[in-house]
């Protein structure tokens, strides 16, 4: 609920032009550092005073954001009421992904082929196609699909998905290396992501420079091929590797893609949204974010624990297998931000024009260049 409103609270404050582009570049910048910190404060707090703690330090930090939300942003006056709240339809795009996720994440153990793992995929289709009908026949819906008649939303969103399942996924199975294989305490492999903030942070600088001179469809092709590489680069881990040759420059070119991607992706799911609308395609964007994690994690994870079992099961050492399961994870995780590379070739090219107002009917078309 948070993020979403946020961000549409930006791209309304920020409407057009180099202070939009500073603004979401600024965005990018503290998501990609707050998401490669976390890493490292995760590795602090489970090392130190335990795991628990990662959940416990939330509360002070919400507090203080909730000050500074209240000191900082006027008051509303006049505020709709909300009426005819879609409530059928969050609980079926809810329940429907939630299935879908613990169905991929069985799998490996139940057998893809098995009736339980079939049942529930086709549960999850049928749930999700409950949602959409719901949607397209309600007055007031969760998600109206009219938003994806604005040119580029829909491919901006689809990037995100397959690329956050790349660079998400790629975070988690080379802590998983650095912690099982290489034996790198926690604060370590956490300590190891550091480079990796500051890569973050300078290319969504850099990338909000360009994109009124370029626009944002380049910034993202070129970042997700950079990610791409980098975390191909991660996918030819060896048993005995080193952090200064193996990971270390892997993780720096990884953190510029990623950077670049993230802002050029948020940017262009905000282009040509009118004000009415800068809410929902805030939520998308956000959702698309949090979908590509969970989805990544399921599907990826499934292909590393298949591999490792497999080895196994034949006698391989655990090392050995470990490695083995997760260099086919990361090289899936490189695929899928390829994938998002040529996705993105789809989405608006936009330089920061101004937003046009839009009436019900209406659909924006931004100049793409």
């Amino acid at each position: 609920m948070m993020i979403p409103s946020a961000l549409s609270l930006l791209t309304t404050t920020f409407s057009s032009g180099t202070e939009r582009n500073k603004a979401l570049g600024a965005w990018g910048a503290v998501a990609g550092i707050g998401s490669a910190a976390g890493v490292f404060l995760g590795g602090v707090l489970s090392d130190g005073p335990g795991w628990r703690w990662v959940f416990f330090v939330n509360l002070p930090l919400c507090l203080v954001a909730l000050r500074a939300t209240l000191h900082l942003i006027p008051a509303e006056s006049g505020r709709a009421r909300l009426r005819n709240f879609d409530a059928l339809g969050a609980l079926l795009a809810t329940g429907g992904m939630l299935l879908l996720v613990y169905a991929i994440v069985e799998a490996p153990d139940v057998g893809w082929g098995a009736t339980r793992t079939v049942l529930e995929l086709l549960s999850a289709a049928a749930i999700l196609a409950a949602f959409a009908v719901n949607e397209l026949r309600r007055e007031n819906p969760l998600l109206p699909f009219s938003i994806f008649r604005i040119p580029g939303l829909a491919a901006a969103d689809a990037t995100q998905v397959i690329a956050i399942a790349g660079f998400y996924s790629m975070f988690f199975f080379t802590t998983l290396y650095m912690q099982n294989v290489l034996g790198f305490s926690k604060i370590a492999a956490g300590a190891a992501y550091l480079p990796a903030t500051f890569g973050v942070a300078i290319a969504a600088g850099i990338a909000s420079q360009l994109f009124g001179r370029i626009g944002t469809r380049p910034v993202i092709v070129v970042g997700a091929l950079l990610g791409a590489g980098g975390i191909f680069w991660l996918s030819r881990i060896p048993v005995d590797g080193s952090y200064t040759t193996d990971l270390l420059p892997a993780l720096v070119i990884m953190s510029f893609g990623l950077g670049a991607t993230f802002v050029g992706v948020t940017t262009a799911a905000q282009a040509g949204v009118p004000p009415d609308r800068a809410g929902l395609a805030a939520a998308l964007i956000n959702a698309s974010t949090f979908l590509g994690g969970a989805l990544g994690i399921a599907i990826f994870s499934s292909i590393a624990t298949s591999r490792t079992t497999h080895l196994l099961a034949a006698g391989t050492s655990q090392p050995v297998a470990l490695t083995e399961g997760f260099q086919r994870a990361l090289l899936a995780c490189a695929v899928f931000v390829l994938v998002a590379a040529v996705i993105a070739v789809r989405a608006t090219n936009t330089r920061g024009e101004p937003v046009r107002e839009a009436g019900p009917e209406a659909v924006p078309q931004p100049e793409a260049a």
